[in-house]
């Protein structure tokens, strides 16, 4: 599983985009000198496949359940999940840099799959039926039915021209 995450420096108002992936491995594997890769390991192959001239970060650590209730599995894709984009990282009192910051995150990300799955979590994931993340219902998350009666609905439309939203009357 990988969860791309998007934080960003207040300093200087750049962006650092990262990734957390979890990766299935067999109970002995951090015990098993012959198989394991270590630290320095993992930054040089990091490095080559991304073409750098410098030694990236790269952490790579055993995840436990935080939760003895949960599972090991459901703990660790839960912590590498949590990831994407967090509003609190984003949102200051400036409205205008807001703006900013939204509209390059939407231009930087757009058709971006944030969050994805392989091996042996892709089969899970199969299995119990999850919603695709590109075209899973994102709205209607649960079994409840049930509408707030004082509520009332808008709807913004996409104006590509315009390169905005617009309220739908």
């Amino acid at each position: 599983m990988r969860a791309t995450e998007v934080t960003i420096n207040n300093k200087d108002n750049s962006y650092n985009q990262h990734m957390h992936v979890l990766v299935c491995v067999e109970p002995t594997y951090f015990k098993n000198t012959e198989n394991y890769v270590n630290q320095k390991q993992w930054i040089q192959f990091w490095k080559k496949a991304m073409k750098l001239d410098y030694d990236p970060n790269v952490k790579v650590q055993m995840i436990r359940p935080k939760n003895k209730y949960k599972s090991d599995i459901q703990s660790a894709i839960d912590e590498t999940a949590k990831y994407p984009v967090k509003d609190t990282d984003f949102m200051t009192d400036d409205e205008e840099k807001n703006l900013k910051r939204l509209s390059d995150l939407e231009e930087g990300l757009h058709r971006k799959r944030l969050i994805s799955y392989g091996g042996l979590l892709k089969e899970i994931h199969k299995k119990i039926n999850l919603d695709d993340t590109e075209e899973g219902d994102l709205i209607h998350t649960d079994d409840d039915e049930k509408a707030d009666e004082d509520g009332f609905s808008i709807i913004a439309m996409w104006n590509w021209e315009r390169k905005n939203y617009f309220i739908k009357e």
